[in-house]
């Protein structure tokens, strides 16, 4: 599939601070592909978007869009004659301005009516659109920022944590329409986020930085199973990060920085209390249950194993309780 974005080799350092928020990144987003790009904070997400927006130069590096260089050594093309758009993290909307003055004030809004129309009705924003941005709901804003952004038509959507400032039942429900909507338009988009569910379930490909370096390029699916690092580990959530001898069979391992051991990411709740397989192979972990606690449909189990502490993520703990003896068995992906 042809990129629609190349970005090669990019850098860039903030000399007063003497932060390097960039280091040497290179990846490619292809025409329809949804790029989620997560990592922990300072770890140049940000950074990224406002390079390929314009909003920031960069050191060195070259960042083609639509087969157009639009910055190099030598190249810088302006902001306003990218073909993208940015959707803020507080979604910038002007205060002074009514939802419908907001959406229409794009520079190709005007030539694009009958696609504005289309993602009002899609967004169900028609009700709101005499309405003031603080007349109405983040949810809505969201939904208004977004179509303000889509009515320019642009080839490539920049979003910056859209969902960060949504309660857990309206994100779900937003995040539901978000990829709705950027599938139906057939979008391309790079959206930055700190949240590993969102990577889950809007992204095609995740980018994950640490300190401006790419560590991991791979599907969201992959990166949660098959994590490359302890830090693209658990930036996909919970997880044990076990040494390999304890876990015989696993094949995907990785080495962990801070000992040089070779160890394996097991999630919660990939630790079960009967064996699964008719070989009965299956990794296994005798340990001490320290504690547990109901989270509502499943129960977090601690368990002690040879001086090393496990979470389990447990359905059935009728039979368990504190100072039990027990067999968990590992079920490797």
């Amino acid at each position: 599939m042809k990129s629609l974005l190349s970005i090669s080799n990019l850098s860039k350092a903030y000399q007063a601070n003497n932060i390097h928020a960039l280091d040497d990144l290179s990846f490619e987003c292809a025409k329809g592909e949804v790029i989620s790009v997560v990592g922990s904070s300072g770890s140049g997400k940000s950074t990224l978007l406002k390079l390929i927006a314009g909003l920031e130069i960069p050191d060195k590096g070259k960042i083609i869009l639509n087969d157009k260089v639009i910055n190099n050594e030598s190249i810088f093309v302006q902001p306003e004659q990218r073909d993208c758009d940015l959707v803020f993290q507080d979604f910038s909307l002007f205060p002074n301005m009514t939802i419908n003055e907001n959406i229409h004030f794009g520079k190709n809004a005007p030539s694009n009516k009958s696609m504005i129309d289309e993602l009002i009705s899609l967004t169900n924003i028609s009700d709101l659109l005499s309405r003031y941005p603080h007349q109405i709901s983040g949810g809505q804003q969201q939904r208004a920022a977004l179509v303000r952004a889509l009515a320019n038509n642009p080839l490539l959507l920049l979003m910056d944590e859209p969902l960060s400032n949504l309660d857990s039942e309206l994100k779900e429900n937003v995040r539901r329409e978000l990829i709705s909507i950027l599938k139906k338009l057939e979008m391309t988009v790079l959206i930055v986020t700190h949240d590993a569910e969102d990577a889950l379930t809007i992204s095609d490909k995740t980018v994950v930085l640490k300190k401006g370096k790419l560590v991991q390029l791979d599907t969201p699916k992959n990166i949660y199973k098959y994590p490359k690092s302890e830090y693209a580990a658990r930036l996909f959530g919970k997880t044990n990060i076990v040494p390999l001898d304890m876990i015989p069979g696993a094949k995907h391992f990785f080495t962990q920085t801070s000992t040089g051991d070779d160890v394996v990411s097991v999630r919660p709740h990939q630790l079960i209390l009967k064996q699964e397989d008719e070989q009965g192979s299956m990794p296994k972990i005798k340990g001490e249950v320290t504690s547990f606690f109901n989270n509502g449909r499943t129960s977090n189990v601690e368990i002690e194993c040879k001086d090393f502490c496990f979470t389990a993520e447990i359905e059935d703990t009728d039979s368990l309780h504190v100072g039990d003896t027990k067999t968990f068995y590992v079920k490797l992906y």
